[in-house]
């Protein structure tokens, strides 16, 4: 025989079974089932993620949308009102300075127990509206997860209200400054 059959008549009974023995051995069910396992475990990591970076996004979504429906309101009562926003939502003023803007009660996420944000701002105690839809204060707000690096901002300007969602390119620890709220296509 020449080295090559020799090689594939080797290849060949390495590889070929006994009609008896049809099916996988052992091993190879070990190996299948542990890529399996460690293919799992990667999709619900990156699944967790995404959890939280969704759970941050509609915290920002839901802020813009209660500053919104704030103008809305004060232009359509045509009469100045005001709010109170913080890490649970938008809600009313706690004094009794200006009506509250009723339609605008939101919070920010969804009342989970692991559902939590964290909430840097500048904004004032009170937002206030004017009677022709105008806001009369500003600011920023950054949204983050506890569980994850991702944050993101919403810079509050005179007199229309949100003029930047994006994504915040410093620590919490550092002071707010809205050149650091970096634009996104994602919101």
């Amino acid at each position: 025989m020449v080295p090559a059959q020799l090689e594939d008549s080797a290849m060949s009974r390495l590889f070929s079974r006994p009609h008896a023995a049809q099916g996988f051995s052992l091993l190879e069910l070990l190996v299948a089932l542990s890529i399996l396992a460690v293919m799992a475990c990667i999709s619900l990591v990156n699944a967790s993620e995404q959890r939280h970076r969704l759970q941050v996004d509609v915290a920002a979504r839901r802020l813009q949308l209660g500053l919104e429906r704030a103008r809305l309101f004060a232009l359509r009562k045509r009469q100045a009102c005001g709010l109170r926003v913080s890490a649970e939502g938008w809600q009313e003023p706690l004094s009794t300075a200006l009506p509250a803007c009723f339609s605008s009660r939101l919070s920010l996420q969804e009342p989970l127990p692991e559902a939590s944000l964290t909430w840097q701002s500048n904004l004032p105690e009170l937002m206030r509206f004017a009677a022709n839809g105008l806001l009369l204060d500003g600011g920023i707000v950054v949204l983050g997860s506890p569980y994850s690096n991702y944050q993101r901002c919403l810079v509050i300007s005179l007199p229309l209200g949100v003029s930047r969602i994006g994504h915040y390119q410093a620590d919490f620890a550092i002071a707010l400054n809205s050149s650091r709220c970096l634009p996104d296509e994602v919101l």
